[in-house]
C-alpha cells in the first residue's frame, strides 16, 4: 500500500498505492488518505491526509522514542487500513 516515502528533514509524505509496481492509484471512494489519518489519531498521532497521501510535520523537539512512536503509530494504522479496504473488496488482501 505505501508507494513512495518522501521528504526533507522533520517533514514527510507517503503516498498510498493500490500496486507498488505500477503505482496505481486506489480508487477516490476508498478515502485512504482520510482512513489512515482517522486511525492515527485515534492512537495519538496528527497526520494530514491530501487525497492518496499523508503528510507528516512533527514538532522540530523531537526524541528518539517519540520518532519510535510515531513510526509504529503509522504502521499500525496503515495495517488496520488495508484490512479494512480488503474486508470491504476495495484491495486484495496481501
Amino acid at each position: 500500500i505505501v508507494g513512495d516515502v518522501r521528504g526533507s528533514h522533520f517533514m514527510m509524505c507517503i503516498e498510498n498505492v493500490a500496486d507498488r509496481e505500477t503505482k496505481v492509484l486506489l480508487p477516490d471512494e476508498a478515502e485512504i488518505g482520510n482512513r489512515i489519518a482517522r486511525h492515527c489519531q485515534n492512537r495519538g498521532v496528527i497526520v494530514r491526509p491530501l487525497a492518496h497521501l499523508n503528510v507528516l510535520s512533527p514538532p522540530l523537539i523531537l526524541n528518539r522514542e517519540q520518532i519510535d512512536t510515531m513510526v509504529e503509530v503509522l504502521h499500525e494504522s496503515i495495517r488496520e487500513t488495508m484490512n479494512e479496504l480488503t474486508r470491504e473488496g476495495l484491495m486484495q488482501g496481501n
